[in-house]
């Protein structure tokens, strides 16, 4: 089978493809040959080898795959050939390893798809699995309340839109550009507002008659963070889950309580936390795809690229050209 391999990390550069011997299920494995695997920025970070679950090297990226099972090892009871299901690599020892044809994976990484459900929107969970506990464990919000999400055209970003939407939130997106704003204005939000151009602060004041939201939900930190507590509203949170444009300079805690008179928080959140506590996103998983087999949610698909052009997909997801979903088909 083919799979994509680098041995020394760096740019989308170093990823190869390679030829090896198709896996044979060991017991508690259940073989998968892959249909759609999605592209995060989890595989980015393995690639560049910063990413502190590393799988050993040489290393194949790739979080997350839908496929159709092969066969399985003895033991295992819940699955069975000609299967459709999805593989989360989440639920495994090491992150990585779904940039393959086929994936020989621990049963318990395995999910069960119904038959709504389509292979390519299922590829795409490992983002609505964040977005999922950012809004109903970090944060619970309530329907009617007003959310501020940035970067609102990304596969996260857009996870997050789509789920506020199904939780009944009034939701304001940002983004870049007119052709990414247009993008998220299809998928709902009741703002979207050009994060470059206009002024995120007075776009927020005017949607929400000045009160401000209730969440505001950040992935890229930098010189811009603390700018987020004015456009909170009362008991209002700040929940911070990347730091992609750096580390916000200053002091953080005083910008803060300069808004103390708002009864404001800051959260700061990771999908590690489930690391050793897995039973809450199992149920999250759970909870998502039972909800795409409805049609309730509806991840959206940039494009799928051949698996063999996985330096290609790279470069182009590191472009920040993608809206939704970036997908590899084996």
């Amino acid at each position: 089978m083919k799979l994509v391999q680098f041995k020394t990390p760096g740019t989308a550069s170093v990823l190869e493809i390679v030829e090896v011997p198709k896996p044979a299920p060991k017991p508690g494995e259940v073989l998968v040959r892959a249909v759609a695997i999605g592209i995060g920025m989890p595989d980015i970070m393995i690639r560049r080898g910063v990413y502190n679950w590393m799988p050993p090297l040489p290393g194949t990226p790739g979080t997350e795959m839908s496929g159709i099972v092969e066969a399985v090892g003895p033991g295992v009871g819940r699955f069975h050939p000609g299967q459709r299901v999805v593989v989360s690599a989440r639920d495994r020892p090491h992150r990585g390893g779904c940039y393959a044809e086929y994936n020989a994976t621990p049963e318990s990484s395995v999910y069960a798809l119904p038959d709504g459900a389509d292979m390519d929107q299922a590829a795409a969970l490992a983002n609505y699995q964040v977005a999922y506990h950012l809004l109903y464990n970090c944060v619970a919000v309530k329907p009617g309340q007003w959310v501020l999400i940035q970067g609102a055209a990304g596969g996260t970003g857009s996870a997050l839109v789509d789920l506020a939407r199904h939780a009944g939130l009034r939701s304001i997106g940002t983004a870049s550009g007119p052709k990414k704003l247009g993008f998220v204005r299809s998928l709902g939000v009741e703002r979207a507002v050009d994060r470059q151009h206009d002024d995120i602060a007075a776009a927020v004041a005017e949607a929400t008659g000045g009160r401000g939201v209730d969440v505001i939900l950040d992935f890229a930190g930098g010189a811009a963070f603390t700018k987020n507590f004015a456009m909170l509203a009362p008991y209002g949170t700040v929940v911070s889950y990347g730091q992609l444009a750096g580390k916000p300079p200053g002091d953080v805690y005083a910008a803060l309580r300069a808004a103390s008179a708002k009864n404001l928080a800051l959260r700061v959140f990771s999908m590690h936390v489930y690391d050793h506590w897995p039973e809450p996103r199992q149920a999250g998983m759970r909870w998502l795809i039972e909800r795409l087999g409805r049609g309730e949610i509806r991840p959206r698909i940039d494009r799928a690229l051949p698996l063999a052009e996985a330096r290609a997909a790279h470069e182009l997801f590191e472009s920040g050209a993608v809206m939704g979903k970036l997908l590899l088909r084996p």
